[in-house]
């Protein structure tokens, strides 16, 4: 699955899951609605039967005690809540939340593969230096061999060989794609350190990273600044008096 789809599949998660809750979100405010009211028809029923026991001369305090202990409305309220998470289908939550672990263990990589993205990323990026651009990192979900795949793609068009081949269609054998690899970032940095077509006396900046850490700048082209400071060449057409060669 390329990035797009994986953006796509996320896209449709998180909308599944907004509808999801905006559909528990109603039903439990229609539910808390519905308690409200008789939340409220239960407490003018008690009001009334308290002053009806007071008239009577009943101790209500022991009842009105008992009755904030039980408090049955707040526990069919809850009843409620969980009947409306309840309602939605197991099997949706459970396709969700597989697809959403998946994209996680994308997303977070170990460490092995860290060092293997960085270890790509530095082979590509040394010869797209060369030729002027950089090898840019892993997109999020991106597996290391379509990493691969698109960083030499930028190298492709150097390489006489493998110019337009299409490298997915050789990614299930590792061995094979590799050399290929190799051949491709060989071709290129070749193509790179030559001045090829380049007029006469311009210059291209190539930007390295040597080993130590320190950058080194090297100018590609065809001629020198000695030879462009120098005066032209002049050609000796005849020695000796000019009156004896005059007079032959």
């Amino acid at each position: 699955m390329d990035p797009e789809q994986q953006a796509k599949l996320l896209e449709a998660m998180n909308a599944l899951v907004e509808g999801l809750r905006s559909d528990m979100t109603k039903h439990v405010e229609k539910m808390d609605a519905r308690y409200d009211a008789i939340e409220k028809k239960l407490d003018a029923k008690k009001k009334a039967d308290e002053a009806g026991a007071r008239d009577r001369g009943v101790d209500t305090s022991m009842r009105r005690r008992e009755d904030e202990d039980a408090d049955p409305v707040g526990e069919e309220r809850h009843a409620a809540r969980r009947t409306a998470a309840d309602s939605v289908p197991r099997s949706e939550f459970a396709a969700l939340a597989s697809s959403v672990a998946d994209m996680k263990k994308r997303q977070s990589r170990p460490m092995k593969d860290l060092n293997a993205y960085a270890d790509a990323q530095a082979r590509a990026d040394s010869v797209l230096r060369a030729l002027g651009t950089a090898a840019e990192p892993p997109m999020a979900g991106e597996d290391l061999v379509a990493y691969n795949i698109r960083m030499h793609r930028k190298m492709q068009p150097h390489s006489a060989r493998w110019k337009g081949v299409e490298l997915q269609l050789i990614a299930a054998d590792q061995l094979a794609l590799e050399n290929i690899f190799g051949e491709i970032r060989a071709d290129a940095m070749t193509a790179a350190m030559s001045p090829g077509d380049a007029p006469e006396f311009q210059h291209r900046k190539v930007t390295k990273t040597m080993p130590g850490g320190h950058t080194v700048h090297e100018f590609i082209g065809n001629g020198t600044i000695f030879k462009q400071l120098a005066r032209p060449v002049r050609h000796v057409k005849y020695i000796g008096p000019r009156w004896a060669g005059a007079g032959a």
